[in-house]
Formats: C-alpha cells, sequence, structure tokens
C-alpha cells in the first residue's frame, strides 16, 4: 500500500475536526475558516474556494451541511436516531416546559440537551417532529406567576446580601434556619430559594411552597460562599469580539447575531460596573434586580440633562 502524502493526512484532519464541530450544534463562520484557510506566515487567508471543496467532499458521503446568517449547521449525522411518535410527543413537551423557564443556567442546560436530540434526528423523524400538533404543548406558566411576588423578594434579598431568617416546612415540620441569600433556581416545576447557611457551612434549596416567613437581619454576609447567576445578552461587534471569562460560558449566538452570556461567580458590583461600559451593546436579561438597577441609573443620568 502507497504511503499517505502528508497533504492527504492533514486534509483528512481538518475534515474530522469540522465534523466535530458541527456534531455539537450550530458553527459560526470564523470557526470554520480557521480550520481550512491557509496559513502564510503567521498571516491566514480566508479562502472560501478551499472551504467549498471540503463541503462538498462531505456531501458526497452523505453529509450535508448548511449555511445561515453566518453560522454552519449539518442537516445529517454520521449517527442518527429513529424516534416514535410517543417519544416525539415527549421531546415537544420538553421544548414547550423551557420556554417556560425564565433565562439563566437551568435554561442553558435544558436547551441544549433538547438541542442535542434535535440534530440526531433521522430525516423520518425530523419529518414526524414537524407534523406533530402544538396543542401537545405543556402550560406550567401557572406556577411561576403564582410566586412572582415571592421570587421578585427573593431576588431583592439576593442584591441586598444582608443575613436572613427563614422559616419552612421540612418533612411536616416548621425549620427556622439563619442564612445568607445565594439565588433563586428553577428546578423541574419547582423554583427554589438558594441560600448558605454560614454555622452548618451547607447550601439549601428551599422550595418557594414551603417558605412560610422571611426576615432580614440587619447583618451584611461576608461569606466567600455566595455567588449569583447573571445571564446578559451582547450585541453587534461587541458580540463577535466579546472574550469569554474564566467563570462565564456561553451556548452561542441567536439567529440575531447576539451573544447570551452566564456568568457564575463574579463579584456583583464588579460585575455591574463591567456591563456599564458596554452601554448600548449590553442587555441585562436577569436576575430582575440588576436590571431594576440598571433602569434606576439610567433614568438619574438623564436627569442630568434635564436642565
Amino acid at each position: 500500500m502507497a504511503r499517505l502524502s502528508e497533504k492527504y493526512n492533514d486534509s483528512v484532519i481538518k475534515i474530522f475536526e469540522l465534523l466535530k464541530l458541527l456534531s455539537a450544534g450550530e458553527v459560526p463562520f470564523s470557526d470554520v475558516i480557521n480550520i481550512f484557510a491557509d496559513e502564510v506566515d503567521g498571516v491566514k487567508s480566508n479562502s472560501h474556494v478551499i472551504l467549498n471543496k471540503y463541503l462538498n467532499t462531505l456531501k458526497i458521503f452523505g453529509l450535508k451541511v448548511r449555511k445561515k446568517k453566518n453560522v454552519y449547521y449539518l442537516i445529517d449525522t454520521p449517527f442518527c436516531m429513529d424516534l416514535s411518535g410517543d417519544e416525539l410527543k415527549a421531546v415537544m413537551l420538553l421544548k414547550s416546559a423551557s420556554e417556560l423557564i425564565p433565562e439563566g443556567k437551568s435554561k442553558e442546560f435544558f436547551n441544549k440537551f433538547i438541542k442535542d436530540l434535535e440534530i440526531r434526528f433521522s430525516e423520518k423523524t425530523k419529518l414526524q417532529f414537524q407534523e406533530i400538533s402544538p396543542d401537545t404543548a405543556l402550560d406550567l406558566s401557572f406556577y411561576f406567576s403564582k410566586h412572582k411576588d415571592r421570587i421578585n423578594e427573593c431576588e431583592r434579598y439576593c442584591q441586598e446580601k444582608q443575613k436572613l431568617e427563614i422559616s419552612y416546612i421540612s418533612n411536616n415540620e416548621i425549620q427556622t434556619i439563619i442564612c445568607a441569600p445565594k439565588e433563586v433556581k428553577y428546578q423541574n416545576k419547582k423554583v427554589c430559594f438558594c441560600v448558605y447557611n454560614q454555622l452548618s457551612r451547607q447550601i439549601f434549596d428551599i422550595s418557594i411552597d414551603n417558605i412560610k416567613s422571611i426576615r432580614q437581619l440587619p447583618t451584611i454576609s461576608s461569606s466567600p460562599e455566595i455567588s449569583m447567576t447573571v445571564v446578559f445578552k451582547l450585541k453587534g461587534h461587541l458580540a463577535k469580539a466579546y472574550k469569554l471569562k474564566e467563570w462565564e460560558y456561553s451556548k452561542g449566538y441567536d439567529e440575531q447575531g447576539n451573544l447570551t452570556v452566564i456568568n457564575t461567580n463574579e463579584d456583583i458590583d464588579v460585575l455591574f460596573a463591567r456591563l456599564m461600559k458596554y452601554a448600548d451593546s449590553c442587555v441585562i436579561v436577569s436576575p430582575k434586580f440588576l436590571k431594576d438597577r440598571m433602569i434606576s441609573l439610567i433614568e438619574k443620568t438623564l436627569e442630568n440633562y434635564n436642565d
């Protein structure tokens, strides 16, 4: 057998690198061209001709790649799944539930799981999924609306960072805990108030349903364990140029080219000061108190120009 050339081996590696990216979902054009562009004296050329040759090669082997708004995605994956009608209805219910979950880490993981399923659907399964009636959608909005006031209250406590005395039901008994607020979390159909007990050094997720009363104490919590999930969206040039921090992650760009970033461990005051610098290129998605804080600052700034 003749020895394979170095150029041939390099082409094979590039094909597998592209398939690896596409198997995880949508891929920005910049990431695709970085694989195939020629590099001369450290400068990469955006050779569309070379890229098209590789895409045609995949097409010959039955792997169809499409481009939409500067993003590439794989139509047919090497390993496809055929799902039954009942299984597809279950996926539809998952999608419906996802739309009701507020922006945050839980929603990001939820959507990623659904996306990983859909990208592996066979052509037959895709057609069946499109025919499923939206009437099978699951309506969970009543749960979150019922606890709207309590959720906003808990988010405010997270902002103010003062210790709390919470009375709640656990094992059919009233329990009382002195704790520091951490964040509001969404788990299945439950909304939980996540708090940190500094005495026992434990984190508790207390169901909003079970909270009987909350009393705010005058002491400010100084625990290094306190953190909060903040979701913000970046637009325009900033979305393309933004470099994620070590404590941030993102699922990528939406159809408008906006980048949604999930920040989990940055000091809230430091983060807010940083987001202010991004001006109209940044929109805070959650939590609500941080959005309100930004609105208040903008309104006070406008007042300086009313004279």
